[in-house]
């Protein structure tokens, strides 16, 4: 334990840099600092903020408030009461979202959740995944797409003056 006040860390080889009641008692974790922040898996990293919490092993919360990290590899870079509860799931960043499945990607936004579909990937507000390996967004805007098929690989697509095809 670097500093701060009222922090333990019971387990091997584990650090605190600092901050204020921030607990962990397996092995092999840091928590950089910030007040309230615990680890009980094991090789997990929170780097500050409130509250944050990380259940499973190898896991990652950068900051922010309240987020909760429960799936083997999961990672919350930051925002507002975010839970990556799926094995290797991701959350950016954003508020109120919940990545559970497995490989599963939030990039932000607001009350979101993969809904157990998993590689799904989200962008944008208000999604609920319904279809596993898709990627869900409100809206989307595709700049500079080509204007020939020449040269593009199957599945690309193109502009054949305002109509969008498909090689």
């Amino acid at each position: 334990i670097g500093a701060g006040c009222n922090n333990i860390a019971s387990g091997n080889r584990s650090v605190i840099g600092g901050g204020q009641s921030n607990t962990t008692n397996s092995s092999y974790n840091f928590i950089g600092g910030g007040t309230l922040n615990s680890i009980t898996g094991d090789y997990s990293t929170v780097s500050g903020g409130y509250k944050n919490t990380i259940t499973s092993s190898h896991s990652t919360i950068g900051g922010g408030y309240c987020h909760t990290a429960s799936g083997y590899f999961s990672t919350i870079g930051g925002g507002y009461r975010n839970t990556a509860s799926g094995v290797r799931s991701y959350i950016g960043g954003g508020k109120d979202n919940i990545a559970n499945s497995t490989y599963a990607t939030i990039v932000g936004g607001e009350n979101n959740s993969t809904n157990t579909c998993a590689s799904a990937m989200i962008i944008g507000s208000n999604i609920v995944a319904d279809r596993e390996c898709t990627t869900f967004v409100n809206n989307l805007s595709i700049m500079n797409i080509p204007t020939s098929a020449a040269g593009l690989p199957a599945g690309s697509l193109w502009n054949d003056s305002g109509t969008v095809k498909i090689v």
